[in-house]
C-alpha cells in the first residue's frame, strides 16, 4: 500500500464515521430514540495543534460507519 492509497483509505474512514454519526441522529430523531447518538465516553478525546483544537466524541452510529466504510474499502481494493 502506497501514501495515496493510504491516504484514500483514511479520507474514506474518516467520511464513514462522519455519515455514520449523521445517519445516526437522522434515524435517532425519526424513532424517537437516543441509542444511536448516545455518547460512549463522559468528555471528548482533545487534540490540540498549538492554535487548532479538536473534539472528537463517538457514538454507536459512528462506529458502525466506521467499520461499514472500511469493510466496503477493503472489499473494493
Amino acid at each position: 500500500m502506497n501514501k495515496a492509497q493510504a491516504g484514500n483509505l483514511l479520507l474514506v474512514l474518516f467520511l464513514g464515521l462522519m455519515a455514520g454519526a449523521v445517519a445516526g441522529v437522522v434515524i435517532d430523531r425519526l424513532l424517537g430514540t437516543v441509542f444511536l447518538s448516545k455518547f460512549l465516553f463522559e468528555s471528548p478525546v482533545n487534540f490540540e495543534l498549538y492554535i487548532v483544537k479538536v473534539e472528537i466524541q463517538l457514538t454507536p452510529a459512528s462506529l458502525i460507519g466506521l467499520v461499514a466504510s472500511g469493510y466496503l474499502a477493503l472489499k473494493k481494493g
